[in-house]
C-alpha cells in the first residue's frame, strides 16, 4: 500500500498550535512552534511579538530582545508606528532596566506627534534606575524628559540631587538657581530642601526655613 506523504504545516497551523501551547503555559512547545512558523516567514511582526514574551520567560534575554527589535521594525517598515509603539512598550515593562528601550519608545511617540507621552516615557524609565550604579542612566533619561519639556518641576529637583551625589554640584546648582528665586509657596520651600541637601550650610537651611514658614 502506498502512503501518501503528509503535507508540510502552513504557516497558519503552525502559529495556531503555538497559540494553544502558550494558552496551557508550554512555554518551550510554544517557542518552538513560533520558530517554525519564523522560517515561512522571519520577519513576521506578529509572530515576533508573541514570541519575545516567551523567550524572556524561558530567560533567553538576547533573544527576546532581538524579537521585539524585529517585530517593532517590521510594523514600522509597514507604516504602523502605533503598532511599534505598542512593541517597545511591552519591551521596556519585560527589560525595565534596558534604557535604550525607554528612549527608542519616547523617540517614536515624538516622532508620531505624541509629545506628552515621549516625556512620560522617559520618566516612567527613569523610576527603574534606582541604584547607585545606575545614575548615570537615570539622569540622561531626565535630562532627555527635560529637552522636550523644560518646565518639569519634579524631574528637576530628581536630576538637581541625581547631579550632585555624582559629583555635579555646580550642575546641580545651575539647574536649581532660577527655581530659587521663583515666586514663594511650597515649590520655593521644595527648591531650598532640596538646595540645603546639595549644599548644607546655614545660610541655605535658613532660606528653606523661610520659605517653609511663609507657606503657613
Amino acid at each position: 500500500m502506498l502512503f501518501r506523504q503528509k503535507a508540510p504545516r502552513t504557516r497558519s497551523e503552525l502559529v495556531a498550535e503555538a497559540d494553544r501551547a502558550r494558552a496551557k503555559g508550554r512555554v518551550k512547545k510554544a517557542i518552538a512552534a513560533y520558530r517554525r512558523a519564523l522560517e515561512l516567514e522571519p520577519k513576521d511582526p506578529v509572530v515576533h511579538g508573541k514570541l519575545a514574551p516567551l523567550l524572556a520567560r524561558a530567560r533567553q534575554p538576547e533573544a527576546a530582545l532581538q524579537s521585539f527589535h524585529t517585530a517593532a521594525q517590521a510594523h514600522l517598515d509597514r507604516g504602523f508606528a502605533d503598532k511599534a509603539i505598542a512593541v517597545y512598550t511591552q519591551a521596556a515593562d519585560t527589560f525595565p532596566h534596558q534604557i535604550s528601550l525607554w528612549q527608542q519608545l519616547a523617540q517614536l511617540n515624538l516622532t508620531k506627534g505624541y509629545r506628552a507621552d515621549a516625556v512620560r516615557a522617559l520618566l516612567r524609565g527613569r523610576f527603574h534606575f534606582r541604584r547607585r550604579n545606575e545614575r548615570r542612566d537615570a539622569i540622561t533619561l531626565l535630562q532627555e524628559a527635560l529637552a522636550f519639556e523644560p518646565t518639569l518641576f519634579e524631574p528637576k529637583l530628581d536630576l538637581a540631587l541625581l547631579l550632585a551625589r555624582e559629583g555635579q554640584r555646580s550642575e546641580a546648582l545651575a539647574l536649581l538657581e532660577p527655581l530659587a528665586h521663583g515666586p514663594g509657596g511650597p515649590q520655593l520651600a521644595r527648591v531650598h530642601w532640596t538646595l540645603l541637601r546639595i549644599s548644607p550650610g546655614v545660610g541655605a537651611a535658613w532660606r528653606w526655613v523661610r520659605s517653609t514658614l511663609a507657606r503657613r
